[in-house]
């Protein structure tokens, strides 16, 4: 599930959660739906501007004191408009009459209460992906890491285990049902998909077509629709084209 995805789940479990609240309450879920609608863009607003503004301009830079102001300054707005959205229910909702209002609707401080509860908790969901997020990236360096300090290449080939030193490798050509590895002393033909192979080596493999896979460390030259390598041209596809261009360049300035 995407991240957009998350938080449209989440506002609508609020979304319910606020409606059960305020129509247990009043008994009366049809103008709880109507009062949650009128509230639900101070609680989305405030939990954004707080998340997505206060935390990483001033909390991540450590300015404490800009922070805290800042949300004090905050929490006198989403007052202000639950106070807004308080009359409104009170003239819309309950006909002038107030004494038929909820108490946790004419309690300006218990509205703020609920909404700050909101944004925090929506602040520690967020927490809680962006370090799942930070677990994911870390693992993904480990791998490519690893995969980089590698030295060989076992594939299966004649019904037995190869090892192939990947400094000897110049490029993998993908055929019909089979692999080629040209190497610096011979052809080794295996079962293994290129995409399986690209998956195992380093990232100084570069695919540059849908059937071919070189070592950068061996490109001879190239230009804007091939690669030479060991005085074969090989092809440059379409899509492969800006990556593996920008990667050569990037490598051989």
């Amino acid at each position: 599930m995407s991240n957009r995805s998350q938080q449209i789940l989440f506002w609508a479990v609020i979304f319910v959660f606020l409606n059960l609240l305020f129509g247990s309450r009043w008994d009366n879920y049809l103008d709880s739906f109507y009062f949650t609608t009128m509230l639900m863009p101070v609680a989305i607003g405030t939990s954004y501007f707080f998340n997505d503004f206060l935390v990483p301009k001033y909390l991540d830079r450590k300015q404490h004191i800009r922070f805290a102001l800042y949300t004090i300054y905050a929490i006198i707005v989403s007052l202000f408009l639950s106070a807004v959205i308080s009359m409104f229910a009170f003239v819309i909702l309950a006909d002038l009459k107030w004494r038929t209002m909820n108490p946790i609707v004419g309690d300006i401080y218990q509205m703020g209460m609920i909404i700050y509860f909101v944004a925090v908790l929506f602040s520690f969901i967020r927490l809680y992906q962006s370090n799942l997020g930070h677990k994911e990236q870390i693992t993904e360096l480990e791998q490519a890491q690893e995969k980089n300090l590698q030295k060989v290449l076992t594939v299966r080939s004649n019904r037995k285990s190869v090892p192939i030193s990947l400094e000897h490798i110049f490029y993998i050509e993908s055929l019909a049902d089979y692999v080629k590895i040209h190497t610096t002393s011979e052809v080794i033909i295996t079962k293994e998909k290129i995409s399986q192979l690209e998956q195992k080596l380093p990232n100084w493999f570069i695919r540059i077509h849908r059937s071919f896979l070189i070592n950068q460390h061996k490109v001879e030259s190239f230009a804007h629709d091939h690669i030479q390598i060991q005085s074969q041209q090989l092809p440059l596809g379409r899509k492969y084209k800006k990556e593996a261009v920008g990667r050569l360049n990037t490598n051989n300035p």
